[in-house]
């Protein structure tokens, strides 16, 4: 009888599969474990535990999760008898002031330390609708308390008064935060905002609750920033913008401040109309910068006001006053040039800091401009707008921000009219008796300025997104070069053409001259350069040509000068529209406009 025969490899075989099999296993041990790793990782990030280890949440019979349990009616009536208790021991005390068993400054510290108390008991009640009450009633005794022993009784000084309120105010703003009561801070800061208006009418005492108003609005501004309590801001800012516009238009008054507020000084007006700006947009860059947060609406809302109230009634003060007004011109520039410095952080090109580099550069703008003509004359204020033009082009088109070449044309167009540029070049166009002498040295470095601003510009344009939107202004600044070239043609042909006197007829012919020179370079420049798109205003130059060469030149022209402004404007009817249909050069730069329609000669 044989024995069956054995596989030479099937012990190793089967050695091999154990391996194998012990090799997966401690793979998914290993995955799971790196699993377990990645959870505890996410829960530790996210503040929580793994939602897999939670226990299930029971559903009502509806299928959703059970509403948070609100508190009984019982309890609800419960609270508001002790608030009548609370107000019943507060109205006690009155009953003894008004008795004559207390004396009035007793009772009124009395009553204060009374409500006083509810709010520190506010702050230790177990639970948060306990401490919303026990705070209510604090709030229902001490602000009426303040007000009547400072109207009624004149117990209290504004001075005082406006202290004490500053202070229960900052105590129940304080148990509000600590307890997450968000009503009770809105009703403590409405009845703290009331009251000073009320005291500060009653007792015509400006200054003292104008800084109560000053100090809740900058509080209220940073206590939101950590608490999404946002709405809070805009009371006590409106109330400060207010208090501040009421300040500084007694402190101008014409003929002075009404009798009962004689005690106002203008320099306490500008104190607190300063202060009013710098505390605002202080505290915006500071949290710009800290956070690298958008502006938001309340920002630029309550920017604008502090520029009209703040600075603009600051202002106003300086020039009713006659005094301060240049510290205060120094004061306003150095904010702009602070701005610019705020706005550097932002400079990068990204669409969450944008909106904050445009706020800073807009104000620096504003303050530089309301500052620069106090500061200095104009005849040095001028050529320095416009080394600020050139200076924000060029920063504009390296960094491609569009508000920095409109900005430019802004500074440039502030000192064309500052340098009396833009008044002269018009009366060289338009004034009967034409220009009398040439501008002043003033007046051509500006329009040295602005002619560089628009060669830097051709030498280097902007991206085709940043074109469409500043072309408008690029073809603005343009037309004020033209006219500025222009007037100076007139001048110097009037010199050499009628170098005793005016003549009408001589002044006429010049002029159409210029008109013609300018439709030809029109025409001349719209092939050459076609990022400006100048072919379009071509014909408009030649219809304006037209109707001052019959209005004026016919009117006032002799045989001589109407024969030289015929050969002008004849001359340029036949060239503009051939330099027109001209072909482009290949260096022209881009293609021509296919939508532009032919031109016949």
């Amino acid at each position: 009888m044989s024995t069956p025969a054995s596989h030479p490899g099937s012990a190793s075989w089967g050695e091999a599969l154990d391996d194998r099999l012990v090799s997966q296993a401690a793979a998914v041990a290993r995955l799971q474990a790196r699993m377990d790793a990645l959870d505890a990782r996410i829960a530790s990030l996210e503040g929580s535990t793994p939602e897999r280890n939670l226990p299930p949440q029971p559903l009502s019979p509806d299928g959703l999760l059970p509403a948070a349990a609100l508190p009984s009616p019982v309890r609800i009536m419960g609270l508001i008898g002790r608030v009548c208790l609370i107000l019943g021991g507060a109205t006690f005390i009155r009953a003894l002031v008004d008795a004559g068993t207390i004396h009035r400054g007793w009772g009124v510290a009395l009553g204060l330390a009374y409500a006083i108390t509810w709010a520190l008991l506010a702050d230790r009640a177990k639970s948060t609708l306990d401490a919303a009450f026990h705070a209510l009633a604090s709030i229902l005794i001490t602000y009426p308390l303040i007000v009547e022993s400072t109207v009624r009784f004149g117990i209290l000084a504004p001075g005082l008064a406006a202290f004490l309120l500053l202070a229960v105010t900052g105590l129940h703003c304080a148990v509000a935060w600590r307890r997450d009561l968000q009503p009770i801070i809105w009703t403590a800061t409405l009845a703290s905002l009331g009251s000073g208006f009320t005291m500060m009418a009653a007792r015509q005492a400006i200054e003292p609750f104008l800084a109560v108003f000053l100090l809740l609005g900058v509080s209220a501004l940073w206590l939101t920033y950590g608490r999404r309590w946002h709405g809070l801001r805009w009371p006590a800012a409106l109330a400060a913008d207010l208090g501040v516009l009421i300040l500084t238009s007694l402190a101008v008054w014409p003929g002075g401040a009404p009798e009962a507020y004689r005690g106002i000084s203008p320099r306490g007006a500008m104190i607190f109309a300063l202060a009013l700006a710098v505390v605002y947009i202080g505290s915006f860059a500071i949290r710009m910068l800290q956070r690298r947060r958008v502006v938001n609406v309340f920002e630029a809302v309550q920017t604008a006001l502090v520029l009209l109230v703040g600075f603009g009634g600051a202002l106003r003060v300086a020039l009713a006053s006659g005094s301060g007004v240049g510290l205060l011109g120094a004061g306003v520039s150095l904010a702009g040039v602070g701005c610019y410095a705020t706005a550097i952080p932002f400079a990068e090109d990204q669409e969450e800091t944008r909106a904050n580099f445009n706020f800073f550069t807009f104000l620096a703008l504003i303050f530089l401009l309301l500052g620069g003509p106090i500061v200095l004359p104009l005849s040095y204020f001028a050529p320095l707008s416009g080394l600020l033009g050139l200076g924000a082009m060029l920063a504009g088109l390296r960094l491609r921000r569009t508000i920095l070449i409109l900005q430019s044309g802004i500074y440039l167009a502030a000192a064309a009219v500052a340098s009396g540029l833009a008044t002269w070049s018009l009366r060289a166009f338009l004034d009967p008796a034409g220009p009398t002498a040439f501008p002043t040295l003033t007046g051509l470095l500006c329009l040295a300025a602005l002619s560089a601003t628009l060669a830097s510009f051709l030498l280097r344009p902007p991206p085709d997104a940043i074109l469409i939107r500043i072309r408008p202004m690029i073809l603005v600044l343009g037309a004020m070069a033209a006219v500025g070239f222009g007037a100076l043609a007139i001048r110097g042909g009037c010199g050499v053409l009628a170098p005793g006197g005016a003549d009408p007829g001589i002044l006429a012919a010049v002029r159409t001259g210029v008109l013609s020179a300018l439709a030809i370079a029109l025409a001349w420049f719209g092939r050459r350069i076609p990022v400006l798109d100048l072919r379009w205003l071509v014909y408009p130059m030649l219809i304006a040509t037209a109707l001052k060469f019959l209005f004026e030149d016919v009117a006032v022209g002799r045989p001589l000068t109407l024969f030289l402004g015929f050969m002008c404007f004849g001359t340029t009817l036949m060239v503009a529209p051939r330099l027109l249909k001209a072909p482009v050069p290949r260096d022209g730069g881009k293609d021509p406009n296919t939508s532009m329609p032919e031109v016949d000669s």
